[in-house]
């Protein structure tokens, strides 16, 4: 006889009557199904699930109390955990999507997208490694000495700046400014 092969998945924790094993009304299995599954707010879903459009908010609002209705409050939580077992993202099943977006796109002549898909595959296994530096100081702590050694070491590491300084010849003319400083008048107020 052959043995059922095993996966990494873990199985979903199917119920097979909800109304009987969690003490729920169908009326309310169908709220929370609605309520977790579908992008509506808690009155929507009540309407969908059957409750009068009158009510429907307060009933809602009752149904999500973990204190008056623990057992509809449970089942949405169990829901929620399903959808997310489901839809979970790993490593293999991100790559292995990536590798069947790739393929679509070259057998549709899209190369373009083609290129995006292994590009992103590449990220994800650590092939790429966007790296930034972010540097910290500040010009105007530095003496005027001290920034033009700094130009001239930027013109030694990259040569083309070199040249284009050379041409406008502007880094040796001074700039100066003069800023007249005048007491401000300050007002006493007597209480």
């Amino acid at each position: 006889m052959p043995v059922a092969k095993k996966t990494h998945k873990q199985k979903l924790d199917v119920v097979g009557n909800p109304c009987t094993e969690k003490q729920i009304t169908p009326k309310q299995e169908e709220f929370a199904r609605i309520y977790v599954c579908e992008d509506i707010t808690q009155t929507e879903a009540a309407i969908k699930a059957g409750y009068s459009k009158d009510s429907a908010h307060a009933i809602a609002s009752q149904l999500l109390n973990g204190v008056r209705y623990p057992h509809v409050v449970e089942r949405i939580k169990e829901l929620k955990s399903e959808i997310a077992r489901k839809y979970e993202v790993s490593f293999e099943g991100h790559v292995k999507k990536l590798a069947e977006i790739r393929d679509s796109a070259i057998t549709s002549g899209n190369f373009a997208a083609a290129v995006a898909a292994e590009k992103s595959r590449g990220q994800a296994a650590g092939i790429y490694v966007d790296r930034k530096e972010i540097l910290h100081g500040k010009i105007d702590q530095m003496s005027r000495e001290q920034v033009m050694l700094e130009i001239e070491n930027l013109q030694k590491e990259f040569p083309a700046l070199a040249a284009i300084t050379d041409k406008n010849e502007t880094i040796e003319a001074e700039a100066t400014t003069t800023i007249k400083k005048e007491p401000i008048p300050i007002k006493k107020e007597t209480v």
